[in-house]
């Protein structure tokens, strides 16, 4: 009878590490959390020549304004972005000399 017994407790032995590595590796995934959703409803407002500022109308998360800026004088483009801001909040960018910079390209970031 222990030859038989023995089986048993060698294959408890052997599956208990295996269920306790899957419990431990589930953990992590029950206690991941969601995502979170992006803003949206976005739009953007070129101020001027050299100023845009963007702002989202719905969803929760942040968005901000990200410029380029083309310079007259050596053809060069420059990126410049806007703070993060709260959904309803404006978000704003300037080009750096906009005494010869225009703005070329606005789009605008969630997260």
């Amino acid at each position: 009878m222990r030859d038989r017994a023995r089986p048993t407790s060698l294959l408890a032995a052997l599956t208990a590490p295996l269920l306790l590595t899957g419990a431990v590796a589930a953990v992590p995934i029950a206690l991941a959390t969601p995502a979170s959703a992006a803003p949206h409803g976005c739009q953007s407002t070129k101020l001027d020549h050299a100023t845009a500022s963007s702002t989202c109308h719905y969803g929760p998360g942040q968005q901000r304004v990200v410029i380029t800026c083309l310079d007259g004088v050596n053809g060069e483009r420059y990126t410049f972005y806007g703070p993060w801001a709260q959904w309803y909040q404006n978000s704003k960018a300037s080009c750096a000399a906009a005494y010869r910079q225009n703005i070329s390209y606005i789009t605008i970031e969630v997260r």
